[in-house]
């Protein structure tokens, strides 16, 4: 961790190197018409904004003509200081004191400890990202194959991510048809030096999508001859392995040649885990656990349904088998073609990933410094992400003119060889002979960063200029031709009693596609800060600076989806572009020696929505040598996504509890979603209020409690389906049946749904034992979420969804504790994890009978062991999952019987690694 000093009146708080300085928060009442509320009301500040920006970007012209020369560049004649710093959370450099800030920090040391190898494991381990984040295994996604972040379960879109402090592109393509998010797939983790994390919202110093918070990547700065790393690792049950290599190269030293030059290389490749590669999910039937069903089988394999009340099942193709309906909880009589969908579904997809790191500083002058850096990434994956095609009720196909679906009939017209009636026949059939549906992922990803520093007797200043972009294509194969299958059925030239007689027509029916996306954003910025004047008990912290983003995304679909050639077309256009200026502005105040206050302010205009002004005010108290105590309240603001706001358009699919199915009320039932974009929305606005206390008797212990309030208004987001099709007489024309009443269509939109409010603490404790030459450390960070309210569709009151999955799953509790041990070369780190139980709320004993109305809570424990004493080269093993434990079994996976925003089914995975410097 980073080590910082903590200033009294007396000194320092004697913390020796090696203690843990954590910073923590408390919820505060910022109620409408509380004092603080009053103070904090962020409005729309129109023509004085710009007036505002205007006057800032000339103050930044000022202190660069008082910029002093004598300040030099690092000199080694000079001797060892240290350096003043910037930390997430601040535009002021610091060399000697902590923060106002709840700040995380994550070093170099404890992330090769953590035996993670990618960004995304690192941080999904954390206690802080609860809950609603996704990584690969999301594998049904729009976004197939990225991975984000969602700090205290608020989505990954109200979480901001930097890289050495400047943003990046989003991901080309949506996470649940909605969130713009930074994919952690794209950055190296051997490239990273630290990882800083902002527990708090921070829209006053870095703009919209913190809310939640902020992670910062910070690069490796200093990289010394050559290094080379490669790992190895696999589950010990079989069906996935992985390997990594890296290499690092640095030449130069600022402060010896007055130049540096840094370069990484990144390989990682991984295996496809694949449903029935474990025994967890392998035969897809769940029925020996509470509430658990045939959840991953399908009954579609082919039946004539002239009576959608009485079907009668085709003669079986021979990967089918004949079992009656009862068994799959339907009142429908009769045996069904049932088949198992397990062999058509990846768990894991497979990977391939280069990423490349070139970055550089140089000195032009004792005052004058230039910085680049180049980021790239390309990776590749593969994943099954459904069974073969079928066919039947509500197949449908898209209608460019009208920008709806239409209905494409599944019927044997009469004399099709496989009508045995002599009128039309509808029926329903899986084209097993097909082969499951399989995606392909192909992304890019790039970062240019080009600028300059100055630095100054009082002043220092940064002027940057970015271009970032990621861009992906995906590929689908084994999707269904709408007009080869509508001309199957008009000349029976495809036997669906014995597909085997009629191999030829497959050739005509199978349809690949191939679907682009595309984010792009530029930057440029620029700020001054430093320490000019003395007032009262210490220096005057200043800085000021502005900022202009151009950013746009092109998400398309395929030829083939437009046309209406594809059937079940799942569809997320996204045609949207904003530009944005801001200005923004920081004071540090001592009025008293042991107090510290800052103040914070930024105005941002967007030219599709209007302007935000958020301010903060933050506090920190060294009380005693022992005691530290801090407060933060805030207001921040999230802007409409792209595919919020802009011209969008999503068909997606997904299934609900259907009570008014005229077959079998209360059974869950796969359902069509549209969505559009919403030109008239507003921007979510935020309060966030802080408080926590630090006691650290000694050097080697510590012991701190962080609350936290946040609360969202004006929140964004479409009407929860299940709502919709439960109510339908308050959400006339949404809910669309066919001529049955069995459910097909429900229309939504993304609106200003109302409130979210969240609140909750982080205890974080470190005790550090010195045993003759072996030292003991025990370091615990629990976080416990004590509310999480929001409405589930406009208009109606907010309900309650911590310690259960309505809202996602978003346990109560969740915890890492370690015992760390060092000798000599040897270090050695135990880890429990638990992710404590929730409320299943999403599945009901209606669909499942027995249901469990709790999900278990799960412990897991890993291990990291590794040995230093061969010359310059570190060799280590790290077992995860230590006891091969499963994932708790929760019925709302449906065919995956667990939580992937938690868990996952790897199991016992273990990793044999070296590094070694040359």
């Amino acid at each position: 961790m980073t080590v910082l000093r903590l200033r009294s009146a007396s000194g320092c708080v004697p913390f020796r190197a090696g203690v843990l300085v954590r910073f923590f928060v408390f919820p505060f009442d910022s109620s409408p018409g509380s004092p603080m509320s009053l103070a904090l009301v962020s409005f729309r500040p129109g023509v004085r904004y710009r007036r505002l920006a205007l006057a800032l970007s000339i103050a930044l012209a000022a202190p660069l003509a008082q910029a002093d020369d004598a300040t030099a560049a690092p000199d080694a004649a000079a001797g060892v200081t240290l350096d003043a710093v910037q930390v997430t959370g601040t535009h002021l450099k610091r060399s000697d004191e902590a923060g106002v800030n709840p700040v995380l920090v994550i070093d170099r040391a404890q992330i090769e400890k953590s035996g993670k190898v990618t960004v995304s494991d690192l941080l999904r381990s954390l206690t802080v990202n609860s809950g609603n984040s996704f990584n690969e295994q999301y594998t049904g996604s729009f976004a197939n194959g990225s991975a984000g972040v969602s700090l205290r379960g608020l989505s990954q879109k109200n979480t901001l991510v930097l890289v050495n402090g400047y943003r990046v592109a989003s991901y080309g393509f949506a996470q649940n048809t909605q969130d713009n998010f930074v994919d952690l797939n794209a950055l190296p983790l051997g490239a990273i030096e630290r990882v800083e994390i902002l527990k708090d919202g921070a829209s006053a110093l870095y703009g919209s999508d913190a809310i939640a918070g902020v992670v910062n990547l910070i690069l490796r700065r200093k990289i010394e001859g050559l290094e080379v790393d490669a790992a190895y690792g696999a589950a010990t049950e079989g069906g996935i392995d992985q390997s990594s290599l890296g290499l690092r190269a640095g030449h130069g030293d600022s402060a010896k040649d007055g130049y540096s030059l840094r370069f990484s290389l990144d390989v990682f490749k991984r295996g496809r885990l694949d449903a029935d590669e474990r025994d967890l999910t392998r035969d897809g039937d769940y029925r020996d656990q509470p509430g658990g069903r045939l959840a991953g089988w399908s009954t579609q394999g082919g039946a004539y349904l002239s009576n959608p009340r009485a079907p009668v099942a085709f003669a079986c193709q021979p990967s089918t088998q004949s079992r009656p309906y009862a068994d799959f909880g339907s009142p429908l009589p009769g045996n069904a073609c049932a088949f198992n969908t397990q062999p058509y579904r990846t768990l894991v997809p497979d990977v391939e990933r280069y990423q490349a790191l070139v970055a550089g500083d140089v000195w032009f002058n004792d005052s004058l410094q230039g910085f680049a850096e180049i980021l790239y990434s390309t990776s590749h994956n593969g994943t099954y992400f459904s069974a073969p095609m079928s066919v039947g009720a509500g197949l449908r196909a898209y209608d460019r003119g009208t920008g709806r679906l239409v209905d494409i009939p599944a019927v044997l017209p009469v004399g099709h060889p496989n009508n045995p009636n002599a009128v039309p026949t509808p029926f329903e059939y899986s084209f097993l002979d097909l082969g499951a549906r399989y995606k392909i992922n192909k992304s890019q990803f790039q970062r240019t960063l080009v600028g300059l520093r100055g630095h100054g007797e009082t002043w220092d200043w940064e002027v940057a200029a970015s271009h970032s972009e990621s861009r992906q294509r995906e590929y689908v194969r084994n999707f269904l031709n709408r007009y080869a299958f509508e001309q199957t059925l008009a000349s029976g030239s495809y036997d669906f009693l014995n597909p085997s007689r009629t191999p030829g027509a497959l050739d005509a029916l199978r349809l690949s596609t191939r679907r682009p996306g595309t984010y792009r954003l530029s930057t440029v910025s620029g700020k001054v800060s430093g320490f000019p004047w003395q007032w009262r008990a210490g220096d005057v912290g200043v800085a000021a600076g502005v900022e202009f983003r151009d950013e746009a995304q092109d998400a398309r679909t395929s030829p083939q989806v437009l046309s209406g050639t594809e059937l079940r077309p799942a569809i997320n256009l996204i045609d949207g572009r904003r530009r944005v200026s801001a200005a923004f502005f920081e004071l540090s105040l001592k009025p008293w020696q042991q107090v510290e206050v800052q103040l914070a302010g930024r105005g941002d205009h967007y030219d599709d929505f209007g302007s935000a002004f958020s301010p903060k005010l933050g506090i920190r108290w060294q009380a005693s040598d022992d005691w530290l105590l801090r407060f933060n309240a805030s207001r921040g603001f999230r802007a409409p996504s792209l595919p919020e706001i802009a011209q969008s358009t999503t068909i997606s699919y997904g299934s609900v509890i259907d009570p008014y199915d005229p077959v079998q009320p209360g059974a869950s039932r796969g359902v069509t979603i549209l969505r559009a974009g919403n030109p008239d929305l507003k921007a979510e606005r935020s309060s966030n209020i802080n408080l926590g206390v630090l006691w650290a008797p000694d050097a080697d212990t510590s012991l701190g409690v962080d609350l936290y309030r946040i609360r969202q208004d004006d929140l964004i987001a479409p009407d929860n389906v299940q709502f919709v099709v439960s109510n339908p007489q308050t959400h006339p024309g949404r809910v669309t049946r066919d001529a049955q009443g069995r459910l097909q269509l429900v229309e939504n939109r993304y609106a200003n749904q109302g409130t979210l409010t969240t609140t909750g603490f982080d205890i974080e404790g470190r005790k550090v034992w010195h045993a003759g030459q072996a030292d003991w450390t025990l370091d615990g960070t629990w976080t416990r979420l004590l509310s999480y309210e929001q409405p589930q569709v406009a208009g109606q009151s907010a309900l309650e969804g911590a310690g259960g999955n309505r809202f996602g799953a978003l346990p109560k509790w969740r915890g890492i504790t370690s015992l760390a041990y060092g000798r000599g070369d040897w270090n050695a780190q135990l880890s429990w994890r638990y992710i404590g139980g929730y409320r299943q709320q999403v599945v009901d004993a209606r669909s499942n009978p027995g249901l469990d109305a709790k999900v278990d809570d799960h412990h897991q424990f890993d291990l990291y062991l590794g040995y230093e004493g061969l010359r310059d080269t570190t060799l280590y093993v790290s077992v995860q999952n230590l006891a091969d434990k499963d994932p708790p079994f929760d019925p709302a996976g449906g065919a995956l019987p667990y939580d992937i925003s938690q868990y996952d089914a790897l199991g016992r995975f273990v990793t044999v690694g070296f590094k070694h410097k040359f």
